[in-house]
């Protein structure tokens, strides 16, 4: 697998490629990053996989067949442990409206337990449409699940999700503490080692 100068993120959500784009500038900024929308492709992929990396194989597949270039999906799950694991592979569709409202429930869910342990898994996974090569990445980082918002840099459950790394909500995160712990920033740094391989 040659990464040729450019590869695809398979997402049109913008906060995910802001962080993508940060990562491959702080790793190979000789790479240049696209997004569906740079090449005119409107199309969404149906996230419904048994599990986030046949989500994210289904991403990198799918938006790689449409451009003929290397590319790069992703998909990420909070799994709280009192809650069985949930709502883990549905996060986005765990609860309707918006991630305000989607952490209310889950404060409310947890009010009075004491085991508040839970995790962001995030799963990476790369396809090259010449080779039909797929390469994958897991990451995880873990918290707990606080009672009150705090920070402004996040989305999804991030105000409310607690870093045993760092003390913090990982919406209140700098740029650069949050690369040494997400996901996108780790995986990125290791599919570059691979290609240097």
């Amino acid at each position: 697998m040659k990464s040729r100068g450019k590869i695809l993120i398979g997402t049109n959500n913008p906060n995910k490629f802001k962080q993508f784009k940060a990562a491959f500038k702080k790793y190979a900024p000789e790479i240049k990053i696209l997004n569906p929308a740079d090449l005119g492709i409107t199309e969404d992929v149906e996230e419904d996989g048994d599990n986030l990396l046949d989500n994210a194989k289904k991403k990198a597949q799918f938006f790689a067949e449409k451009s003929g270039l290397i590319t790069m999906g992703d998909d990420t799950g909070l799994f709280v442990d009192a809650l069985n694991g949930e709502p883990g592979l549905h996060s986005k569709r765990w609860h309707e409206g918006t991630d305000i409202e989607r952490n209310h429930k889950m404060i409310e869910r947890l009010k009075g337990i004491e085991n508040r342990k839970a995790r962001y898994i995030g799963v990476l996974a790369v396809y090259d449409p010449e080779t039909k090569e797929f390469w994958n990445y897991e990451g995880r980082v873990e918290g707990e699940i606080a009672d009150e918002f705090r920070g402004w840099n996040g989305h999804g459950y991030d105000a409310i999700f607690k870093t045993d790394h760092f003390g913090k909500h990982y919406a209140e995160l700098s740029d650069e503490e949050e690369s040494q712990i997400s996901h996108r920033y780790r995986g990125v740094k290791a599919f570059i080692e691979y290609l240097k391989r």
